[in-house]
């Protein structure tokens, strides 16, 4: 007995000594549906209501911010302690706990005792980001729960009336930089505010001043409309507004909105009360996508303020109550490669009543779209609002599971614009009377990514029924294709409609070949309206994905009655590409090399680095160097990858607009795979 008693306090003095940190992955063997299950009960609760994204996320904040991020903030008052939920700076103000409550529930039922309540609270806030629109990012776990939560103690958090200084001061007393301060503060662009956290800049702001004469003047007449004052001057605590124009949209117009001074709280106004602070804002203000990755690096050096793990604190099973003892240490901590289980559906039967409310809006908004209406950005705003945050979900968990998808819906898109227009007529299944563009060669069997079109259609004719293009689909889902893999961002026109005729013999018709020359391919780019320096550009698309050793073979083997290897391909690549794709072998389907060596899943300027190396993959790459023009094109890509970045974004819209159907033209097919009836 006292060899086991001595051997067990050697076994807690060992791993009390291990400091395990945080990890991306860390409960994919001990709890694998803990990311989707938290994802399904933030978007059941989003599509209640939009105000718990922006809910969960100042949850996370005001966590972290008191203690370290151990979830104290769920803890209730006692009748002998007011905890953290119930400060000033939270009470009536914060939302989504319950969310979190269910979350928990459910993992609880499935793995008792392994998922902390921190890291669901981490998670739920990256999930209601992503939910919105902003950029999503793997979030290091392993955090454990705190067992004290003091309401005093929640004057660590920065305050709305706090000026430049202190709220500067206070972020480095989290070990928060200036910048990183600044990005958090883009989190204000989405949510709500109660009408005392900004009425003194009404009414109250100085001796001399009533109102504060850095606020717009017109926003403050309407500010004063919406929280207006009482008999004795009080406002109202629970008279809440926008924080934002788009409340519920996850983008850069909060720091616009600083610089025209029309923002509602002191601490978002003094962000550009020193010349340092202003220049980010500027920054931000006109560059959305460098915002979106700095607040999410922001949020992921956020979320380990302060963090417990090993085996301080505990693993609550009720968020909302301590533990009556301590829960003994982890023994192993495996430390894996993220990967999160796909997302199960979040919405699995309907009802009689969505049905005739879906029907009823069906009609209004065919009633009101005009019948020459154009593609336009936001075009199924309050007839569909959850379109692009649902398609973006798809896109994102089937890239998890295969990042190849990525690759293949920007080329699934390319190969539907330059088929009859961008009409979503690749998408149709063959019948026996008819063999549709998948099924052309330069389309079967290279084509991937139909499963994640018929998942976000699924979901969207649940919802929306007879909304939703299949066009529009593809097209948002290559535009955030791009995106997941570290390209540019852009908005979408939207409002195609679905063609009803898919032929092969147009596919083969139409399609630039990958054995093109430059004129050839100028010419074929030109047939649909696009410019050389388009094709060029739209040509880097090739920096992601893969190719069937059949598109090139002929540069290894049988180039042309001279030369067996084409002699502009370097000699190591073509070496390697030979043994990759060996001769009597390269009809074989499952053969396959990456198009970029070097960053096959990254939309980067490698593609142009490439074929000024001679290591284009394809004769349509490597050509571009044959024509003084393009090849300028490709020198100027290779060199400024921004400037690539935003010729590329504008390049997806102009080919997202080929030849697309509106208006009464064509339909809205209630299966991507298949014409109405």
């Amino acid at each position: 007995m006292a060899l086991l008693a001595t051997l067990l306090a050697t076994v807690l003095c060992l791993s009390s000594q291990i400091k395990a940190q945080l990890v991306v992955g860390f409960y994919n063997s001990r709890c694998p549906r803990t990311e989707s299950i938290i994802g399904e009960e933030v978007l059941k609760a989003f599509l209640k209501d939009k105000g718990i994204a922006p809910g969960l996320v100042r949850a996370h904040f005001h966590d972290c911010f008191v203690r370290g991020c151990d979830g104290s903030l769920f803890i209730d008052s006692t009748p002998t302690n007011v905890a953290e939920k119930d400060g000033p700076p939270n009470g009536i103000t914060l939302r989504g706990l319950e969310v979190v409550d269910n979350a928990k529930a459910r993992l609880e039922a499935e793995c008792k005792g392994v998922v902390s309540c921190a890291d669901i609270l981490a998670y739920a806030a990256r999930d209601s980001v992503v939910i919105t629109g902003g950029r999503g990012w793997g979030v290091p776990a392993g955090r454990r729960d705190g067992r004290i939560s003091r309401a005093a103690e929640t004057i660590d958090i920065p305050g709305p009336f706090q000026n430049l200084d202190q709220i500067t001061q206070a972020f480095a007393k989290k070990n928060m930089t200036l910048d990183e301060m600044i990005a958090l503060s883009g989190a204000h662009t989405i949510g709500r505010s109660h009408c005392t956290s900004f009425s003194n800049r009404l009414y109250d702001f100085s001796p001399a001043n009533s109102q504060d004469p850095s606020l717009d003047r017109f926003l403050a007449a309407l500010l004063k409309i919406q929280c207006p004052q009482g008999p004795q001057g009080d406002v109202d605590p629970n008279l809440v507004v926008p924080m934002n124009r788009s409340p519920a949209l996850f983008e850069n117009s909060y720091y616009r909105d600083i610089l025209a001074h029309r923002v509602v709280l002191t601490s978002d106004q003094t962000l550009i009360t020193s010349p340092e602070s202003l220049s980010e804002v500027r920054e931000y203000a006109f560059n959305e996508r460098e915002w979106q990755e700095d607040f999410a690096d922001a949020m992921v050096k956020m979320s380990q303020i302060e963090v417990l793990t090993g085996t301080a604190g505990e693993i609550r099973s009720n968020c909302r109550k301590l533990f009556s003892f301590l829960i003994g240490p982890f023994c192993l901590i495996e430390l894996l490669s993220f990967h999160i289980a796909r997302r199960r559906r979040s919405i699995m039967a309907s009802n009689k009543l969505s049905f005739i409310l879906s029907t009823f809006i069906l009609v209004v908004y065919q009633c009101v779209i005009p019948l020459n209406a154009q593609l336009q950005v936001g075009f199924y705003n309050g007839v569909c609002d959850f379109v692009e945050s649902m398609i973006k979900e798809e896109v994102r968990d089937a890239f998890i599971l295969d990042r190849g998808v990525a690759a293949g819906l920007v080329r699934m898109h390319f190969h539907d614009c330059f088929v009859r227009g961008c009409d979503g007529s690749v998408l149709i299944d063959s019948t026996p009377s008819n063999q549709a563009e998948k099924d052309a060669p330069a389309n079967n069997p290279s084509l991937r990514g139909f499963e994640v079109i018929d998942d976000a259609k699924s979901r969207l004719e649940f919802l929306c029924p007879g909304i939703v293009s299949c066009a529009d689909i593809l097209a948002y889902a290559a535009r955030d294709s791009v995106e997941i893999t570290g390209g540019p961002g852009y908005d979408v026109p939207a409002g195609r409609r679905d063609g009803r005729i898919s032929s092969s013999r147009e596919a083969s018709a139409n399609l630039p070949s990958p054995a093109l020359g430059v004129n050839q391919l100028i010419q074929a780019f030109a047939n649909k309206g696009l410019r050389p320096d388009e094709m060029v550009t739209l040509s880097g698309a090739h920096t992601i994905g893969r190719s069937h050793c059949i598109s090139f073979s002929n540069r290894l083997f049988n180039f042309n009655t001279t030369t067996t290897q084409d002699p502009s391909m370097d000699p190591s690549y073509a070496a390697q590409l030979a043994q990759q794709c060996p001769q009597g072998s390269i009809s074989n389907p499952n053969l396959v090399v990456p198009m970029d060596p070097s960053t096959p899943t990254v939309m980067d300027t490698c593609y142009y680095d490439n074929i000024l190396a001679n290591r284009g993959l394809f004769t349509s790459d490597q050509t571009l160097l044959t024509n003084p023009s393009t090849a300028n094109q490709v020198i100027q890509n290779a060199q400024n990858p921004l400037l690539w970045e935003n010729k590329f974004a504008d390049a997806m819209v102009r080919m997202g607009q080929i030849g697309v159907l509106t208006g009464d033209a064509g339909e809205i097919r209630a299966n991507c795979r298949v014409i109405n009836n």
